[in-house]
């Protein structure tokens, strides 16, 4: 199997992928890391690593590689980098097992690990005055172990308060969970599902919802007179 570095280098010239690796000394006619590398990509998403543009060299056996300080990060944006080991002869592994994502806060710095987001946040009207909030959670891929859901709601004043949960549900693997509010009266209430692990770090993504809640019943019918047709 032909290695594509060394291609690269013998077609290519000065190329920035052999530069990095060290071919362009041989005009590619050469593989000089004998011991074998590991290398580094990044893309924006797991389908978009770029992997035919190498950030970075490591030794074969490192157990920590850097992206380059030419490498920047935008504040809010997510980063999918990918490790991959090449052998003696140049040959590079083709596997995506060694994928991390890499997220950046709004301050542009490195974003806490944190749990899954909810998914399908639905309420219901239950019990006449009581509201009823239904979501799943699935942990596949998450960044730290979830511990419990915190609920929080507005108590109709339009603004969520964050700092006192309404209610805590522990964690029990992945299917579907429910809260039941107490009565409540009539009018419009904000209601948000928070994942949280065991640090306290919570996914804020996904678990916010609204619910119009009337207690009032419409009028009965009467019957004023029937007749056979």
């Amino acid at each position: 199997m032909e290695s594509k570095f060394l291609k690269d280098a013998l077609f290519g010239g000065m190329t920035a992928n052999g530069f990095k690796l060290g071919t362009v000394l041989s005009f590619g006619w050469f593989w000089t890391r004998v011991g074998g590398c590991c290398l580094l990509y990044r893309g924006e998403s797991f389908d978009g690593i770029d992997c035919a543009d190498i950030l970075t060299v490591g030794e074969p056996e490192a157990s920590e590689i850097s992206p380059p300080s030419w490498v920047s990060h935008t504040a809010g944006r997510t980063y999918f980098y990918l490790v991959r080991r090449v052998n003696g002869c140049g040959q590079e592994e083709q596997s995506f097992g060694a994928v991390v994502r890499v997220r950046i806060d709004t301050e542009g710095e490195l974003a806490k690990a944190r749990p899954n987001a909810i998914f399908t946040l639905r309420a219901r009207r239950v019990d006449g005055d009581r509201i009823e909030l239904t979501w799943f959670y699935n942990p596949l891929g998450q960044e730290s172990e979830l511990v419990c859901f915190s609920v929080y709601y507005d108590g109709g004043t339009g603004e969520i308060d964050y700092d006192n949960a309404v209610g805590v549900i522990d964690y029990a693997g992945r299917r579907y969970y429910s809260y039941t509010s107490g009565s409540l009266a009539a009018g419009e209430y904000a209601f948000a599902v928070r994942a949280e692990d065991s640090a306290g770090t919570q996914n804020c993504c996904l678990g916010q919802i609204r619910v119009q809640l009337k207690t009032t019943v419409p009028d009965a019918v009467d019957i004023v007179g029937a007749e056979a047709i």
